[in-house]
């Protein structure tokens, strides 16, 4: 529940009309408020989303194994029905957010890190946006949250986030993403959302960044991402920098460059890590989500080099300020751009 300002009871979540650009403009619930059940729940649920990879490789190597040794049927049709499951079509989902990202569930999940939303200037009715947002981190935890606060981001607007097309067929997970209105990040994607007149929110690093030491810095890859600069002057939509402060907290690596090489040959992350209890289970950690100006693009069916450059120049400037003006207090790192 969001209520006026001045007005929200003890321990409800607040939301605040648009403010003058630069200034807080919406508050979520803040850390723990919802006691020890919804922060358990949140620990489990968000353990099984980030990790399920481990689970489904445990899993099949051990119905591979009770097919091999115990000559198992039961074993043999459970194998066959992840197979299945990864291997059937993935339909078209509607435009976030879904019932299932405005529900409790959603609200559990972003009380569970304590979340803050901060909006520098509204969107126009009728205008399309690509969503550039930073970091993707080991997990991008808070992209994945933001999509049950759209309504006050983007109110009137449908947008769909974008993840790789890999995860969109992965069993049992793929259900989950098409619960909250994912779809699959490659361009034909991003323009056919585009062109319904939707916004799309693309996680420019993608997988290179989940790989940046972030131990001393927040580092973001951004400086040779063109590709989605140039998507949007092709089809008109303005860019909206927007960057989760803490995201590179919850969860740490174990890292090793063979990981880095096969992660780009699959398209897919392919990576350790671990949070709370070693486990796959967040650390709670405060999420703070700046949407920022707009950097407002002109339209050019075949945008030259330059005019590409031009814009992104704008881009990475966009998010070098952003950054330094919203730090919280807490986030004592330096931003790095590569």
């Amino acid at each position: 529940r969001f209520q006026a300002p001045g007005h929200a009871a003890k321990g409800r979540p607040m939301c605040r009309s648009p403010e003058p650009v630069g200034r807080q403009a919406m508050k979520d619930m803040p850390q723990g408020c919802r006691g020890v059940a919804s922060d358990l729940f949140a620990a489990m649920a968000l353990g099984l989303i980030a990790g399920w990879y481990y689970i489904l490789i445990a899993a099949t190597l051990g119905l591979c194994a009770a097919v091999v040794l115990l000559r198992s049927a039961w074993a043999a049709a459970a194998l066959a029905l992840l197979v299945v499951d990864g291997c059937l079509p993935y339909g078209k989902p509607p435009p976030s957010p879904t019932p299932l990202c405005k529900s409790w569930v959603f609200e559990a999940f972003r009380a569970y890190f304590g979340w803050e939303t901060v909006m520098e200037e509204p969107l126009v009715p009728g205008e399309r946006y690509i969503f550039a947002e930073f970091p993707h981190a080991l997990y991008p935890l808070g992209q994945l949250l933001s999509y049950g606060v759209m309504d006050l981001v983007a109110p009137g607007h449908t947008a769909s986030g974008v993840v790789a097309n890999v995860l969109l067929h992965t069993p049992v997970l793929r259900h989950f993403y098409r619960a909250t209105g994912t779809r699959g990040a490659d361009q034909h994607t991003v323009r056919d959302i585009l062109r319904a007149g939707g916004s799309a929110g693309v996680v420019v690093g993608g997988i290179a960044e989940m790989f940046l030491d972030t131990s001393q810095a927040e580092r973001v890859y951004l400086r040779r991402r063109t590709g989605f600069v140039r998507l949007a002057i092709q089809e008109g939509a303005h860019i909206v920098p927007m960057f989760f402060y803490g995201n590179t907290r919850t969860f740490r690596k174990v890292d090793h460059p063979w990981l880095q090489w096969l992660s780009r040959k699959l398209k897919a992350s392919i990576i350790l890590f671990y949070g709370r209890w070693g486990l796959p289970v967040p650390f709670r950690h405060p999420i703070k989500f700046v949407v920022g100006r707009h950097v407002r693009v002109a339209q050019a069916d075949a945008p030259t080099e330059t005019e590409v450059r031009e814009v992104h120049a704008r881009v990475v400037a966009a998010v070098a300020d952003l950054y330094e003006r919203h730090r919280p207090s807490w986030e004592t790192r330096e931003l790095v751009i590569e």
